[in-house]
């Protein structure tokens, strides 16, 4: 593959994933690509509409790409279907719901709900990608994987590179857990405080990703009827992609 591509490609995933617009500097170093190599493939995506000027020499996200996205989102089907069960969650429960899929060794978050008012920013922002095996979405996709195919979908190594002990041991246990509830949770995993539970969705091929609600830990929120309500939320997507509910 061209060189200038995969460049290219990396400054998007870069803006897509930054909180706010990039300087030229800011990219080039984390990314290590020479100044003018940059320069031009960024001058080449603004005139393209894949990458935007908010204010003068900074970069982000531009329409184009997002509109590309909205492409696979089409594509995929399910957020259309799964869209009304996030808004019906959130309006019982005042709580954040979302819906994930499994991208390799992440949960990577298509839709989300928030309530109004929400005084706390959460990890699950659309498009994140967070681990699978630390997520209640991902672990709820996870415990209906074949255990041969686990290996693709968590990661090995710990952020400085050393290897997990025994990851898929201490994981087996928790996914049987899961399949026998029928749900999944993780209490401060990716948030400290933050409570999330999820259950699968699934259609004739299998688990699809899925439906997750997060709240902070000390809300007044009874956890058997989130719970009841995460599930037959997921249940119902199910039903309607001709899928047999956990």
């Amino acid at each position: 593959m061209s060189t200038s591509v995969v460049r290219a490609m990396r400054i998007l995933d870069l803006l897509a994933h930054a909180d706010e617009a990039m300087t030229l500097t800011e990219i080039t170093e984390k990314l290590d690509i020479p100044k003018s190599t940059a320069f031009g493939i960024l001058r080449d995506m603004v005139n393209e509409s894949f990458v935007s000027l908010p204010k003068p020499a900074t970069y982000t996200i531009g329409m184009k790409a997002f509109e590309v996205g909205s492409a696979h989102l089409r594509r995929v089907g399910v957020t259309g279907i799964v869209a009304p069960e996030l808004s019906r969650l959130t309006r019982a429960l005042g709580v954040t719901s979302h819906y994930a899929i499994l991208d390799r060794t992440d949960a990577v978050y298509l839709c989300k709900q928030d309530p109004p008012g929400l005084g706390i920013r959460l990890a699950s922002s659309v498009g994140a990608r967070l681990p699978s095996h630390l997520t209640a979405v991902g672990k709820a996709c996870l415990a209906w994987l074949a255990e041969e195919r686990l290996p693709e979908h968590i990661e090995l190594t710990a952020p400085n590179g050393t290897a997990i002990a025994n990851p898929l041991q201490r994981l087996t246990a928790e996914l049987a857990q899961i399949r026998q509830r029928g749900f999944a949770a993780d209490n401060g995993q990716i948030t400290p405080g933050v409570t999330c539970v999820a259950a699968p969705v699934f259609n004739p091929a299998g688990c699809q990703g899925a439906v997750g609600v997060s709240y902070l830990r000390d809300t007044a929120v009874d956890f058997d009827t989130l719970v009841t309500q995460v599930r037959d939320a997921a249940s119902r997507t199910s039903a309607l992609l001709g899928g047999a509910p956990a």
